[in-house]
């Protein structure tokens, strides 16, 4: 394991990505079980067959991140709260996150890579939140629509 004692964020961002990739496949296969778990407990529209590239994507954009300092994981929130997975899924997501980069992690760099694995899930949390909301607002029109035609309707 190379020394990530004296690592700037920058290095150790870049570290964190490759033990990313050098344990790509425990890190889907981590995801992949939350997602089966969250499929029977949300309203996810998706089929069980695809839940292995869902994981997949998550990985790639945790790396992504990790790769470009500048790319906002909020898309990725957004996505998962599309494809109708509830906040415990992102939570639990969150949660893997944080397990798996300790597992690959040495002491000295531990509350620096929280502080970057908390922007991540900050940039996901603020994605899903945003497609909450914006999915109420399409709500909302819609319902306020059907009322002004039935109040219109109730008027003639």
């Amino acid at each position: 394991m190379e020394n990530m004692s004296s690592a700037q964020p920058e290095q150790l961002m870049t570290l964190l990505a490759q033990r990313i990739e050098d344990n790509r496949a425990e890190l889907v296969d981590r995801y992949l079980d939350v997602l089966r778990e969250a499929l029977f407990s949300s309203r996810a529209q998706v089929r069980p067959s695809a839940l292995k590239s869902i994981a997949a994507d998550e990985v790639e954009t945790l790396l992504h991140f990790f790769r470009q300092p500048e790319f906002s994981a909020a898309g990725r929130g957004e996505q998962l709260h599309q494809a109708g997975f509830n906040a415990g899924a992102i939570l639990r997501l969150s949660q893997v996150t944080r397990q798996f980069l300790l597992g690959h992690s040495e002491n000295g760099q531990i509350a620096r890579m929280l502080e970057i694995v908390d922007a991540y899930e900050t940039a996901i949390v603020e994605g899903f939140i945003q497609s909450i909301d914006n999915t109420n607002q399409i709500e909302r029109g819609k319902l306020e629509r059907v009322l002004n035609a039935l109040h219109r309707r109730g008027d003639n």
